[in-house]
């Protein structure tokens, strides 16, 4: 696809609207002979090549501005081999394609909580979802790739010739190669009970500091909870959303200890135990593209006052599509202890995720500036 090219336009667009990047070519294959050519081509003439598995990473990876942009977004397709207990999925896969293939034949593989994220950049960043306390990071179930390399040979990551390869596939980011194929260890479909605590202004405070040290001493691997911070009714109410994911409980009193643990009147505004209806829960706050930039920090340790300057910081969002998520690794876990992966994230107790998105370019300064001033500030206590 070239520019000029009916679908060129809609073709090089990312997420992330803020990347308004044209690449000379997009090449969509799935072509081993013709990929090999394209790296060949590339390399000769040092042409940046960009490689589009879902294309939904903020930072605009997924597409370059004057190079080659190859382009697995059509191929999709996820192959459930039963008998070895493998799950063979295409680099241009995205959670929904996953978990509509792999739940209904009573499968699952650890993924993130966005259903229009692909698998490529999540695998390769690590991967974060609502089974990570019972089945880990998305990367640890990675047992296998076929990788095509920069010299144009392609490998099998599994070889014990490339361990090093697939140590780094696991959550090291990128740039080792080009993933033609990913292999999944496949993990049976749990039992879950998931849902959302509602908590507005007057209760707020009180909880968040209740959680925060329910999750540093108390929350079970089996339990994923997820707080996420927002405004609502056109910025005047700051509102907390617990969002959680139960798994493989037969009395779900984990829930209750958590309740009770909060201490306050709550209010469920949702309730199911359909894993793949869940999965798509966070939809609606961040698949549809506009213009976005976040930030995380990871701290050590998270202590019931950092409650007081997070929400000093959630009243000063500029806009109902701005969120501050935190990410609880749960260090209490014990899955896939004997994985070895490049992820550093599977050493560390906490992620804070300031993300802002909005519509125009006019108001760039002020969401970035939020953005920036907010992860400052957390990463400095």
């Amino acid at each position: 696809i070239f520019p000029g090219d009916p679908a060129y336009e809609e073709s090089r667009k990312v997420y992330n609207r803020m990347h308004d990047l044209y690449p000379i070519m997009i090449v969509q294959t799935m072509s081993r002979a013709v990929l090999k050519a394209v790296v060949k081509y590339g390399a000769l003439h040092n042409i940046e090549l960009a490689i589009r598995g879902g294309g939904h990473h903020i930072a605009g990876f997924g597409s370059t501005h004057g190079g080659i942009l190859i382009d697995f977004s059509p191929f999709t397709d996820v192959h459930v081999d039963a008998e070895n207990g493998i799950a063979r999925i295409l680099p241009g896969a995205r959670l929904r394609d996953i978990d509509n293939t792999l739940c209904q034949r009573g499968y699952v593989i650890p993924v993130g909580t966005v259903s229009d994220t692909g698998i490529a950049g999540l695998t390769l960043g690590g991967g974060i979802g609502w089974l990570l306390g019972s089945l880990g990071y998305t990367c640890e179930s990675l047992i296998g790739a076929d990788v095509l390399l920069a010299n144009g040979t392609i490998v099998n990551a599994e070889d014990p010739a490339h361990e090093e390869l697939l140590w780094a596939l696991r959550g090291g980011g990128g740039n080792f190669g080009i993933v033609l194929e990913f292999r999944f260890r496949l993990s049976l479909l749990p039992t879950v009970y998931c849902g959302t605590i509602e908590v507005f202004d007057e209760s707020i405070e009180e909880i968040f500091k209740n959680l925060i040290v329910y999750l540093n001493e108390y929350c079970p691997p089996n339990l994923v909870v997820a707080p996420l911070l927002k405004v609502v009714n056109g910025g005047r109410v700051c509102k907390l959303c617990i969002d959680f994911c139960l798994s493989n409980s037969p009395d779900n009193r984990e829930i209750h200890q958590l309740e009770s643990y909060l201490g306050a009147s709550i209010k469920h505004a949702l309730i199911t135990r359909n894993y793949a209806s869940w999965q798509s829960w966070s939809d609606e706050h961040f698949s549809t593209p506009m213009r976005g930039y976040w930030k995380s920090v990871c701290p050590d340790f998270m202590g019931a006052e950092i409650s007081t300057s997070l929400l000093a910081w959630a009243k000063s969002m500029p806009g109902e599509n701005c969120s501050i998520t935190l990410e609880h690794f749960n260090p209490s876990r014990r899955i896939n202890q004997a994985v070895s992966c490049a992820l550093p994230l599977v050493k560390m107790h906490y992620g804070i995720l300031f993300s802002a998105r909005w519509l125009v370019p006019a108001d760039d300064v002020k969401y970035i500036n939020w953005v920036r001033s907010s992860a400052e500030c957390m990463a400095d206590e």
